[in-house]
């Protein structure tokens, strides 16, 4: 995690040493990371190959919005990836330590950080200092690192808690050095409090507002309600905060969406065909049989009873899982009207949240684009998820 600029995707490109990862100039503010994405790299240590899933996610202080949006689509990461099974080996939060002052946005970010985390759980996160030499004052950057290191505010009470955090700096020239800071967590898991408080079984269900990380961006919109100007932007967000968990529920009902829409497309085709076999039997036979298209007329009744039939079952399939999923939503939205209109099952041209979001929505959503992770074999081979904010490390 970390603010926009923190040089989260230069730490992945180094890691993986993939230069597609796009990557913001060193004085531009404006991140270039959009959406949550999963790199991943092969790291060998003790005769073990770990497969190391390093997340790219965009990254905070581009306005109260955006970091809803933000939270949220880490969250949707996170979540569903805790649901699938998955725990996470450790998170990587960057500061950028040209930085003069951390200010109220770099503190809510820590803020929201430990409430992702937990407490308790600080072992589990590595506090990474960024973009050293870049300034031509050595000295003030040792200066602010050790002030980092000690307000309790900033850095101090991680690196204090019984549950203590580490910190190290990063040196963008040495792959080598950037794999050390991940090796620590690669035997490590744990579940974050987000996902527990959010998603787990018996756990209390949460939308995203009322978790501890929620809660930080909640009490800031508070403030912000307040200034004009502001008030469509915190309302806006105050709905996205209001939301529960509901990627898994949309996977679910878009992977029986699919399956139903291939299955009628098939029928349709099916269909189609058994009438042109018919209309053209019938104008073969019409040397042996009464007249043009006699045998067509023969066999037609039967045929469009079956095919009426086929029809009218494909589509109460449909509206089925219409209502299904009409029924289920109602219990995973924070209030009784659910979070989106169930006419989306029938549109193939749905295929994230944010396509829901364009047309279907009830209310604001957010979606999380989701990269398909191939496994590499390996003889010994353990699984270990990283997240970093414009890099996160799950």
């Amino acid at each position: 995690m970390g603010l926009t600029g923190a040089g989260k995707s230069t730490f992945i490109s180094v890691v993986t040493e993939n230069p597609e990862i796009p990557i913001g100039e060193p004085d531009d503010m404006d991140g270039v990371t959009e959406n949550v994405k999963d790199y991943i790299v092969n790291i060998r240590q003790g005769g073990i190959i770990y497969e190391v899933h390093l997340i790219d996610s965009p990254g905070f202080d581009d306005g109260a919005m955006a970091d809803v949006k933000v939270l949220n689509r880490i969250a949707d990461f996170v979540n569903l990836h805790y649901k699938l099974g998955h725990t996470l080996a450790g998170v990587l939060y960057l500061h950028d330590i040209t930085k003069a002052k951390m200010g109220g946005v770099g503190e809510r970010n820590l803020r929201m950080l430990e409430g992702m985390i937990g407490m308790t759980k600080w072992d589990n996160c590595t506090l990474v200092t960024t973009k050293w030499g870049c300034t031509t004052n050595l000295k003030g950057e040792e200066a602010r690192e050790k002030k980092l290191m000690h307000e309790e505010h900033y850095f101090g009470a991680m690196l204090r808690n019984s549950h203590q955090a580490s910190i190290v700096r990063f040196d963008p020239k040495s792959k080598g050095r950037a794999l050390e800071i991940i090796k620590p967590h690669l035997k490590r898991r744990f579940d974050p409090l987000i996902s527990e408080q959010m998603v787990k079984e018996g756990g209390p269900m949460l939308c995203l507002g009322d978790t501890s990380a929620g809660q930080v961006v909640a009490d800031h919109l508070e403030e912000l309600r307040r200034v004009e100007g502001q008030k469509k932007e915190t309302e806006e967000a105050i709905k996205l905060l209001g939301r529960k968990f509901d990627l898994m529920l949309f996977e679910k009902y878009k992977a029986k969406s699919d399956k139903l829409l291939r299955e009628q497309r098939v029928h349709k085709i099916g269909r189609w065909a058994t009438r042109t076999t018919i209309v053209g039997g019938a104008i073969a036979a019409t040397v042996v049989t009464f007249g043009p298209g006699a045998s067509a007329f023969a066999l037609t009744p039967a045929y469009e009873t079956y095919a009426a039939r086929q029809k009218s079952e494909d589509r109460a399939r449909m509206t089925k899982l219409e209502k299904d999923f009409e029924e289920e939503s109602q219990t995973n939205t924070h209030d009784s009207t659910g979070g989106y209109r169930p006419g989306w099952v029938r549109d193939a041209k749905v295929k994230s949240l944010d396509d829901l979001a364009d047309n279907y929505s009830i209310r604001s959503s957010s979606s999380t684009d989701l990269s398909a992770v191939e496994t590499v074999p390996e003889v010994a081979t353990e699984m270990a998820s990283f997240s970093i904010n414009d890099a996160a490390i799950p």
